[in-house]
């Protein structure tokens, strides 16, 4: 018994040590591998098993696992490391952040934040991406790049901006622009003036939680513009150069360009208007539609050796056979546009040391566009310097300087101005010339000097006296812009979780716009030139001043933060024309003869707001945050100035339960949801509730004009907004990310009709209109191949919403009513069609038909079809201007030093109105240019068509009506990129820190329902002839040292 005994004991023992040696407790550290600091809540994990925990609120973490054991270490955002415990109780593990996925700090209201920890809806651009693009606007880089972010650009000139709706519509007569801040300011500058290399990121902020800290200007969603700063490591230098081409990105309209073609669709509709209208017999109109065709109509005869009556034959209405020889041959869609070189010049410096850090930049631009003397120039300077000082003060001055030279093409760029080179070039007949020729030779001819000269249509069918052409290259047309923009700020840490922020910034922006039309030709010929000078100075002081508490205990962590912030605006306007210029070539006023008017103002605005924002989590895993803001606007009344806006919002980060802490293939999920209200005083009065007044002078008397009645009783619109959310990653390469959400206007600024008998203006602003958007966005991003050394992503957003009126105004019928080609009733959009309905063509006639209805809009009876458009009905067609999706997608593919990358945007479903097309549709208008659709029109031998038959001066055959509604989608390829990078191995040997060449083409390719329609022009539905796309090829080396 005494053996028995001994033995079991002996194997007890044993099994206690081997239980001792296969069970520890390791404890330890996880941190930041770049700033040293414990990375709260990161998991700890025994691979293979489920058996893990959290690290505390500092990094530190305990856990019991067995000798073999091989534990992983991970958070959101950095990468993923495994170390086996091999009998070591302490474990400290520093983890280096993913730059696949990290989880990002991003820029929110007032501060800065971790994604994960984020109740809003946000979305981040690095600035990498904005440098690979070659906008001068950063505006019009964000096209498909930000789900439930949409942008219109009305013109491409170098330096133009593009307008921009986050989540939808946002009011119908205030401004549905987002608001602006630069470091942490707002800003009301234009974003041509900003370099995209001194960007450091650019966030845009959607939902409430994210915008309702901004009080009265955030209805419309932010988008906050960081720029670079200094880092604590040694001076490094970057230069970044590239030279490319600009050409036109959206070709034009398929217009006829054959001279012999124009001829004949002309002597048609000649012929037509006489024998039709039952002037002659068909026999008679013939010959006399060829006799009559130049001498009387079109006054050119394009041809040599054909004498103007024997151009047509009268008997096969044919081009005659011998007219081959053309005197001229210019093309008014070619000869007009030419390649601008584009040119980008970046130096850039960064350094310094623990306490002090330092940023300086020098850029320029010279941005030629592809019609001559269009372009745009810009030289900016950035210095930033942040300083320590001591352990609890830090400050910091950011500068920046620039000086903008914009060339705009011509004075207007409206659909019915001669001056519009878009619109005359393609509506002007091909058989008229840009030059000055003889025109019984041909001969070419020039000025005493040998300079060109241009043919201004003295005799010409079509827009006689004019040539936009000869405009553009004998006039002047540039603005100039200073602008001046500082920064500067104070950090106090007076407790070790109490920090009182300062922030102030004052910005200057002067722009002298200078345009003076030559008297050599076109519409200031006969006052001997005309010049404009316009003078603005826009100053803006904003400054908050910020007190927050941010204390932790245990696994609890609170967030309070108090603010106040004041901001005036100055801005003084001031205009002068004159006429009669001496010196055709001097455009100062002191040239100038006549004085016809000068004008100034001045005008003000103030805003004050005091603001608060609580925001608690626990155990990184449920977030709470709330808001509360209190603004008073200098634009409304004293009894409506105030207005209170406020938010609250939540979020559960799913990833850190227990259920799936040691899920591997769970990265990240993370669900969320907030609601708040915002507001938008941006409506375009300095004061609503005074009237304003305009002192005409005619022959010398002065008279009192109101401009503007008085809307004492308006006051802010209001948004409120919903948004419930996902975010999402899983096996370490792909993220889901999706955002319901209802965006509701209330008090929309609604210009309401009065009686003439009340005086002018004949309109007074009311708050008196309510809209909802709901809607939907999404972003999937997957990295298809991930290995060490090749990296190929996939990416794609949408965004899907529907636009609806919930309350009409008050003084409108309730069941809908129009306004201008749109039609207003409750549950319908904002861009609802309204127009006449096409029937078709008549296969008798030839004539165009429209329905009848016995009432406007909607309902009523049917009454059958007309030819005369003024007889026909305006309806409410069904049909909106709002797309049914739109958004981007992107690829990138690094490999062994190489990079490609593609981005694209698309839009699907909405209608556009083709009014451009429908300009080029016309029955006849002698000197006009048609499209080529126009050869499908109805002959007696061709009944079976919807084109109407040709008719000289016919204005029914193209009506606004549904013919040309036409499907908005399209399709764009914004930007490819190829880059290599030169090993280190490589640049280690030449003193470098990085070597990159590329090539990289900007709006390479677009694609809609007609050739030359670009729907990407107005968000309602609007098309005009202007000034299109730039499509940019470059080539850049970039390197540091």
């Amino acid at each position: 018994m005494g053996k028995i005994r001994l033995f079991f004991t002996l194997v007890l023992i044993s099994l206690s040590l081997s239980m001792t040696a296969q069970n520890l407790t390791v404890s330890g550290q996880v941190t930041d591998d770049g700033t040293g600091e414990g990375i709260p809540f990161a998991s700890v994990i025994v691979k293979g098993t489920t058996h893990g925990v959290a690290t505390n609120a500092d990094g530190f973490y305990s856990i019991s696992v067995s000798d073999g054991a091989i534990l992983e270490f991970s958070s959101i955002g950095y990468v993923k490391v495994e170390l086996p415990v091999n009998g070591s109780s302490v474990l400290d593990v520093a983890l280096k952040t993913d730059s696949e996925f990290i989880d990002e700090t991003i820029v929110v209201a007032y501060g800065v934040q971790k994604k994960s920890s984020f109740v809003g809806a946000a979305e981040q651009i690095s600035g990498e991406k904005l440098e690979t693009l070659s906008s001068t606007n950063i505006s019009k880089s964000l096209e498909g790049a930000v789900a439930g972010l949409q942008t219109s650009s009305s013109s491409g000139t170098p330096g133009s901006s593009a307008s921009i709706r986050i989540r939808g519509l946002g009011s119908v007569s205030a401004s549905q622009e987002p608001l602006l801040i630069v470091d942490g300011v707002p800003y009301e500058g234009s974003l041509n003036s900003i370099s995209s290399n001194d960007i450091e990121s650019l966030t845009v902020l959607k939902d409430a939680a994210a915008n309702s800290m901004y009080g009265a200007r955030g209805s419309n969603g932010v988008i906050i513009i960081t720029t670079k700063r200094g880092t604590s490591d040694r001076v490094s230098v970057t230069f970044d150069a590239k030279v490319g081409v600009n050409s036109r990105g959206v070709p034009t309209y398929d217009v006829i360009t054959n001279p012999a073609d124009y001829y004949e669709m002309t002597w048609e509709a000649v012929r037509n208007s006489l024998y039709y209208g039952g002037q002659m017999s068909l026999g008679q109109a013939n010959a006399y539609a060829s006799g009559a065709l130049i001498d009387n109509y079109l006054r050119y005869n394009i041809y040599k050796g054909i004498s103007n009556t024997e151009v047509i034959d009268p008997a096969t209405g044919k081009i005659n056979p011998y007219a081959y020889d053309l005197k001229w041959n210019d093309n008014w869609n070619k000869d007009v546009f030419r390649n601008g070189v584009r040119q980008e010049y970046n130096l850039s410096a960064s350094g310094g040391s623990e306490k002090t850090q330092a940023y300086m930049s020098v850029s320029y631009l010279n941005d030629k566009g592809y019609v001559p003397s269009s372009g745009f120039q810009r030289i900016s300077v950035r210095g930033k310097i942040d300083q320590s000082i001591g352990k609890y003060i830090k400050v910091g001055l950011n500068v920046a300087y620039s000086n903008t030279v914009q060339n705009l093409y011509n004075s207007s760029e409206s659909q019915g101005s001669y001056s519009n080179l878009f619109m005359f070039g393609q509506m002007i007949a091909p058989i008229y010339p840009i030059f000055q020729y003889d025109l019984e030779t041909g001969e070419r001819l020039y000025g005493s000097n040998g300079e060109d000269l241009y043919d201004w249509g003295e005799n010409r069918a079509y827009g006689q006296l004019s040539n936009p052409y000869g405009q553009l290259m004998t006039s002047k047309n540039e603005v100039i812009s200073d602008n001046i923009s500082s920064r500067g700020y104070i950090d106090i840490q007076i407790l070790k979780d109490l920090k009182f922020t300062a922030n102030v910034a004052y910005d200057t922006f002067i722009d002298k716009y200078d345009y003076y039309t030559t008297p050599v030709g076109g519409d200031a010929a006969t006052v001997n030139g005309r010049g404009t000078q316009q003078t603005s100075r826009h100053s803006a002081l904003n400054a908050n001043q910020l007190l927050s508490y941010t204390p932790t205990f245990g696994d609890h962590s609170l967030s309070i933060l108090l603010g106040h912030e004041t901001k005036s605006d100055t801005e003084y306007y001031l205009s002068g024309q004159m006429t009669n210029f001496v010196d055709p070539n001097n455009t100062d006023f002191a040239n100038g003869v006549t004085y016809q008017n000068l004008t100034s103002q001045t005008s003000e605005y103030f805003l004050q707001g005091a603001f608060v924002r609580a925001e608690y989590s626990y155990a990184n895993k449920y977030y709470v945050s709330g808001s509360y803001r209190m603004d008073a606007s200098s634009r409304f009344a004293p009894d409506k100035r105030w207005g209170s806006f406020w938010s609250v919002g939540a979020s559960w980060n799913m990833k850190q339960e227990n259920f799936l802490l040691g899920v591997e293939n769970v990265n990240a999920l993370k669900i969320k949801a907030s609601y708040g209200t915002q507001g938008n005083d941006n409506i375009g009065v300095t004061k609503v509730y005074e009237d304003l007044y305009a002192i005409n002078r005619v022959d010398g008397e002065a008279s009192i004009v109101r401009t503007f009645r008085a809307a004492p009783d308006v006051t802010w619109e209001k948004s409120n907004n919903f948004n419930a959310g996902i975010e999402s990653r899983f096996f370490d390469r792909l993220s889901v990310n999706a955002d319901f959400f209802i965006k509701e206007t209330k008090d929309m600024i609604y210009y309401r009709p009065l009686a003439p008998s009340q005086g002018s203006p004949a309109t007074q602003l009311v708050n008196d209109m309510d809209m909802k958007n709901t809607g939907i966005e999404f972003e999937i991003s997957a990295d298809i191949i991930k290995t060490p050394n090749v990296l190929w992503n996939v990416t794609v957003n949408g965004t899907h919403y529907k636009n609806a009126i919930t309350k009409l105004p008050s003084d409108q019928p309730q069941d809908g009513y129009n306004s201008g080609s749109y039609w207003r009733e409750l549950g319908g959009s904002l861009y609802d069609f309204y127009i006449y309905e096409w029937a078709g063509v008549d296969r008798e006639t030839g004539l165009p038909l429209y329905n009848r209805y016995s009432q406007e809009g909607k309902g009523g009876e049917f009454l059958g079809t007309t030819s005369v458009a003024t007889n026909a009905t305006n309806r409410a067609v069904g049909k909106s201007a709002i797309p049914d999706l739109y958004g981007g997608f992107s690829t990138y593919l690094t490999f062994y030093g190489f990079d490609v990358s593609a981005s694209f945007a698309y839009q699907i479903g909405g209608w556009t109105l083709d009014s451009n097309y429908q300009s080029l549709m016309s029955a006849g208008s002698v000197g006009t240019n048609w499209h080529k659709d126009i050869f499908q029109r109805w002959t007696p031998q061709n009944t079976d068509t919807d084109v109407p038959r040709l008719q000289n001066a016919d204005l029914n055959a193209a009506q606004t009506s549904t013919r040309f509604l036409t499907k908005a989608s399209y399709l764009s390829l914004r930007n490819v990129t190829i880059g290599y990078t030169l090993p280190k191995r490589i640049t280690d040997k030449i003193a470098m820190q990085n070597l990159r060449i590329y090539l990289t083409g900007d709006n390479l390719w677009y694609t809609s329902k007609r050739k030359g329609l670009d729907v990407r022009q107005s968000f309602s539905g609007e098309t005009g002839f202007t000034y299109s796309a730039l499509r940019t090829i470059s080539a850049g080396i970039s390197f540091t040292f």
